[in-house]
């Protein structure tokens, strides 16, 4: 039994110091790090009560009684970090916690100490336990307003290591022959339940440390999504400051976008590429499809009339001008942002034809990209239906018309039969915001 207990807790001071580490290498992550002190502490403890447990296996009972010390001061740090999710604990009720661990440290030390192998098996499981029931008390209070899943798998955890308590008490009060002479020298069944109560611990210890790596997930795509909202925004601004277009185009856009995008996955077409995701950064990314305008001179993009055939070729200049500025804008981030990815495909892309008769590069078909050749319906359905300078505003059903006429010569086909799909939702659309 001693070459197992050595190589368990040997093992088990590998695996909590390992998560010590690993969490105190991002503790400045966290925001309230005045509160989680406890938890590395914890660790700590518990894998120095682990290595102690090694040592102790050779059978100096000071390390014995040292090991079983480090255990309480780890699962009081454990039941400090419970309390401190639901509560702050107040520097007034601090000293109260320590100078009750102390009496009760000393009382568990003297007992300990004098005591034979089966008593001290006595006292450490009811200390234990009773530690549990303080942990299951407070996670108790937490689930109530924290329902993560793994204070759920908490509570669990704990139940079965009382159970496991109780059972090792039973164990040894109804067959004492299990116990000889020292406390590592017990039977199977004894030697079993203490495993899997330690396997326990553990294991409670890795769900915590996975709770904490959950939080510092969503706080980094919480701080990653507000990173990429400043910058849309930042980005819409742009577009607008030198664009003629209003906020309602921008609304009406993004609605025809996303429904033309839902209503093709609908029908499973291109279904691979119409992700939940990718539908929302595609919606996110419409507003930008003519952000290249801001390098068109005022002299053009301003003017009161038709363009010259000069003007309107430093005009088509805007798709290949906003590529290159969202790709300018997307190298700069820390990471590419799924969105701008999907915003430099609409800018580029918006003004190619299905035939390869569009700019700026001429490609055709499944060339353009899908977000691009969604985009440009919804962008030409807009123009024709609203009044610009250069012409008169067309009725709905002009516009429909003519959007099917080129089916397959400007537009996808299957673009086209979602919107034949939706034309009534675009009027719907068009008129409630319209442009007065």
């Amino acid at each position: 039994m001693d070459l197992l207990n050595q190589i368990f807790y040997f093992s088990a001071f590998i695996i909590l110091m390992g998560l010590m580490l690993g969490f105190v290498s991002q503790r400045d992550e966290y925001k309230e790090t005045e509160k989680i002190w406890y938890w590395p502490a914890g660790l700590f403890f518990l894998a120095l009560a682990s290595f102690s447990f090694f040592i102790a296996s050779w059978g100096s009972l000071f390390f014995l009684t040292l090991c079983h010390f480090l255990l309480m001061c780890g699962m009081l740090c454990i039941a400090l970090l419970f309390r401190s999710w639901r509560t702050n604990i107040s520097q007034e009720i601090s000293p109260y916690v320590w100078v009750g661990f102390s009496v009760l440290s000393i009382t568990f030390l003297f007992l300990f100490w004098s005591g034979d192998p089966v008593s001290r098996i006595y006292i450490t499981s009811t200390f234990i336990t009773g530690f549990s029931l303080w942990n299951l008390w407070e996670l108790r209070a937490v689930i109530k307003h924290n329902k993560a899943p793994q204070i759920k798998i908490l509570i669990g955890i704990i139940v079965i290591q009382i159970v496991l308590r109780a059972s090792r008490i039973f164990v040894l009060y109804y067959f004492p022959s299990e116990y000889i002479e020292r406390i590592f020298h017990e039977g199977e069944v004894g030697f079993s339940i203490r495993i899997i109560s330690s396997l326990m611990l553990i294991l409670a210890c890795m769900v915590i440390a996975h709770y904490y790596l959950d939080a510092l997930w969503k706080m980094h795509r919480s701080s990653s999504r507000a990173i990429e909202s400043g910058l849309l925004h930042s980005l819409n601004a742009l577009s607008m400051v030198r664009d003629n277009e209003t906020g309602d185009h921008i609304l009406r856009t993004q609605a025809y976008v996303k429904r033309l995008a839902e209503r093709l996955k609908s029908m499973g077409i291109y279904a691979d590429q119409l992700t939940p995701s990718n539908i929302e950064h595609m919606v996110h990314a419409a507003p930008l499809h003519d952000i290249g305008k801001v390098g068109i001179p005022d002299n053009i993009l301003r003017k009161n009339g038709a363009l010259s055939p000069e003007e309107w070729e430093v005009m088509k200049t805007h798709a290949a001008l906003g590529e290159r500025v969202l790709k300018a804008a997307n190298a700069d981030s820390d990471k590419s942002l799924k969105v701008l990815e999907m915003a430099i495909d609409i800018a580029g892309g918006h003004h190619e034809k299905w035939d390869g008769s569009g700019y700026p590069r001429g490609l055709s078909g499944e060339e353009i990209p899908l977000a691009a050749r969604i985009m440009s319906l919804a962008d030409i359905y807009d123009a024709l239906v609203n009044e610009r300078v250069y012409k008169e505003k067309w009725t709905h059903e002009a516009a429909c018309e003519e959007i099917a006429r080129h089916k397959g010569k400007i537009f996808d086909p299957a673009v086209v039969e979602a919107f034949i799909l939706e034309k009534s939702f675009f009027q719907q659309i068009a008129q409630q915001y319209a442009e007065e």
